[in-house]
């Protein structure tokens, strides 16, 4: 006789299995929720008068010389005062909050398209575009580019088209928290601390230079050292260090882009593995980087009195002019309290400004001949760092004189709120009592000229204007305004 099915142990295994898959479902819910899948989007819109997904070049406004004789503010957005906004040549301007950015058109305001993580923290946002964007280009790293917080690093960086929200490259680095993003030439980086980064056009990186993390030798981090500035050019970057094993002074130092790129260079050079270009000891307690080329750095220093020095290659002073810029302002920008702040500066094809303690300095680069170096690595540059010169080859069929990209200090404009919009060969530069117009090459000079006014209410703060065709875009702190 066949006994009966014990019911009771099958209904526990029943529940137990139902039990099972439900702790599956949620664990996966769980994983999924918490997932950078899930907490990521990316919205776009579409011009009111065109189909979906019309934004495109002929939404680039073209640029104007024009300086209008009155301004009206025509929208005001919302931004965080720390991050900033990004005002693109493509007609975009870029406001923040704490994980989303949002693309406004720059005529209107009106979002174009937007970004978010949710589950992630933004550590910067930033562009190194002089004019509109050509997300295809080896020349630069193009667009709008995204740092985003994870496991404690700001490592995560995208890039993306202005115009469409399209995503461009993605790179992962250990990059410091606190640190800022940076841009010049081909390269765009990032300062930390006491780790930097540089990155060629398409986000691949060039050289990891400072404490690394995993030094392929002992003795190639450069340890001890704050890092307060980083500039990039075509063929070098400069920082300013503070280290207090090599005396109060603030150091700049000279370093390659792409080490294991560099013609004839050293054995076994490369991202990681590499010595640094030139050391300077600036004879100042503080430093700023105003202008930086293939083949110069300018820098304003605070000691023995303000001045902007331009140094070559093999780090020897080629001129040095006296600024009217106090040594306190000189020195409260260059802290070397977290988080680090890079020179504010904008770039322009022929002129570089840098905001520094209420001072505009306007930079350009003149073409020089100058000596030819005796010892070379070729490209007409030149190291004379001690610890590889028993490297460098002797350049024996070096013509006299060669021609470098030099750097000249062309005016210095006080009384400023914040970096200055350019139209043509006008300069438009924050006061308080609006944007003071001028020429380019000439500067503010010693007489009041025309001034556009602009009526900021009750905000006193830094203000950093941008010319985007006929509009004039104002970084107002935790508010952007587009004037016309």
């Amino acid at each position: 006789m066949t006994s009966p099915p014990f019911r009771p142990r099958r209904l526990r295994d029943r529940a137990i299995a139902v039990g099972l898959a439900l702790a599956v479902v949620a664990i996966g819910f769980v994983v999924y929720s918490s997932s950078d899948i899930a907490n990521t989007s990316l919205h776009t819109t579409s011009p009111s008068n065109g189909p979906s997904g019309a934004w495109s070049a002929a939404t680039i406004p073209s640029p104007t010389s024009n300086v209008p004789t009155a301004l009206t503010q025509q929208w005001i957005a919302p931004t965080d005062p720390t991050l900033g906004a990004v005002a693109s040549a493509s007609g975009v301007v870029v406001t923040t909050n704490k994980t989303t950015m949002v693309a406004r058109d720059a005529y209107t305001g009106v979002q174009r398209w937007s970004y978010s993580r949710s589950n992630r923290t933004l550590c910067a946002v930033g562009s190194g575009d002089v004019g509109p964007t050509d997300m295809g280009s080896s020349g630069s790293v193009a667009g709008i580019a995204t740092v985003y917080e994870e496991n404690g690093f700001c490592s995560q960086v995208t890039t993306f088209d202005p115009v469409t929200g399209a995503r461009g490259d993605v790179r992962t680095s250990p990059n410091e928290r606190q640190g800022a993003l940076a841009f010049g030439g081909p390269y765009a980086g990032w300062l930390g601390p006491d780790r930097i980064e540089v990155w060629r056009f398409d986000l691949v990186r060039t050289i990891q230079y400072g404490n690394q993390i995993n030094p392929p030798k002992a003795g190639q981090s450069r340890l001890g050292c704050t890092f307060t500035d980083l500039a990039l050019a075509s063929n070098q970057f400069a920082t300013v260090e503070h280290c207090p094993a090599e005396g109060a002074n603030a150091r700049v130092v000279l370093n390659f882009d792409d080490p294991g790129s560099v013609a004839d260079h050293p054995s076994g050079w490369d991202t990681f593995e590499h010595s640094i270009r030139v050391d300077i000891d600036t004879g100042a307690g503080a430093a700023r980087i105003v202008g930086i080329t293939a083949d110069r750095v300018a820098v304003l220093v605070s000691a023995p009195t303000p001045a902007v020095v331009v140094y070559d290659a093999s780090g020897q002073k080629t001129s040095t002019t006296p600024v009217d810029i106090p040594a306190a302002a000189i020195e409260a920008a260059d802290s070397v309290k977290a988080p680090v702040k890079i020179t504010p500066a904008v770039q322009t094809q022929d002129e570089r400004y840098s905001f520094i303690g209420g001072h505009v300095l306007a930079i350009s680069t003149p073409s020089v001949d100058a000596i030819a170096p005796k010892t070379s690595f070729g490209g007409g540059t030149v190291t004379s760092s001690s610890n590889i010169s028993d490297v460098l080859k002797p350049s024996s069929s070096a013509p006299t004189t060669v021609t470098v990209i030099d750097l000249k200090l062309d005016w210095v404009a006080a009384d400023a709120l914040g970096l200055p919009a350019t139209l043509g060969n006008r300069v438009l530069l924050p006061t308080k009592a609006g944007l003071s117009v001028f020429d380019a090459s000439t500067g503010p000079g010693t007489t009041p000229g025309t001034v556009i006014k602009v009526d900021r209410g009750s905000y006193t703060g830094r203000v950093d204007a941008t010319a985007i065709g006929k509009m004039i875009i104002e970084d107002r702190g935790s508010t952007v305004v587009g004037l016309e």
